[in-house]
C-alpha cells in the first residue's frame, strides 16, 4: 500500500499538467528519433516488465532547472498508460540526462545509471544515431 501510494504522488507530480488524475500502469512506450538531416528511427517497447522499468526510472527522474541550450533534444518518447493516457517526453540524444514533459514544460534529470538503461532498452535508437549517447556526457 505505501509503495502504491508513492507510485501514485509521484506520477500525480510528474503528470499533473496533462490532468492525471491517478496513476495508472504504463502499457506501451515509444521513442521516435529524427534528426536534422532527416534520419528517423523508431522503437516500440511492449514488454511488461521494461516497462515498469521504464516506468521507475521516470518517476525517479528529479526535477531539475537544467540548461538545456546545449542539449540536443532529438527524440521524444511516448508513453501510453492504460487506455487513453499517452504523455510525450523531449529526450535528449547527445548524453545529456534531461527529459522534458512536454505538456507541462518542465525540465527532469535521469540518473547516469537511468541514462544508460534509458539507451540499452532503445538500442535500435541508438544505433540509428550513430553513436552511444549514454557515453557522451
Amino acid at each position: 500500500m505505501k509503495k502504491l501510494i508513492c507510485l501514485l504522488l509521484a506520477v500525480g507530480l510528474l503528470l499533473a499538467s496533462s490532468g492525471a488524475l491517478a496513476a495508472s500502469k504504463m502499457t506501451e512506450a515509444t521513442m521516435i528519433y529524427e534528426d536534422y538531416d532527416g534520419n528517423r528511427c523508431e522503437q516500440t517497447v511492449v514488454d511488461d516488465g521494461t516497462l515498469q522499468e521504464l516506468q521507475d526510472m521516470l518517476l525517479r527522474a528529479k526535477k531539475n532547472k537544467g540548461e538545456l541550450e546545449n542539449c540536443t533534444m532529438n527524440s521524444t518518447l511516448f508513453c501510453r498508460f492504460g487506455e487513453d493516457k499517452v504523455f510525450d517526453f523531449a529526450i535528449a540524444t547527445d548524453g545529456c540526462p534531461y527529459l522534458i514533459d512536454n505538456a507541462a514544460n518542465k525540465t527532469y534529470r535521469f540518473s547516469d545509471a537511468d541514462r544508460e538503461r534509458l539507451w540499452e532498452i532503445f538500442d535500435l535508437v541508438q544505433d540509428a544515431m550513430g553513436y552511444d549517447a549514454a557515453l557522451v556526457f
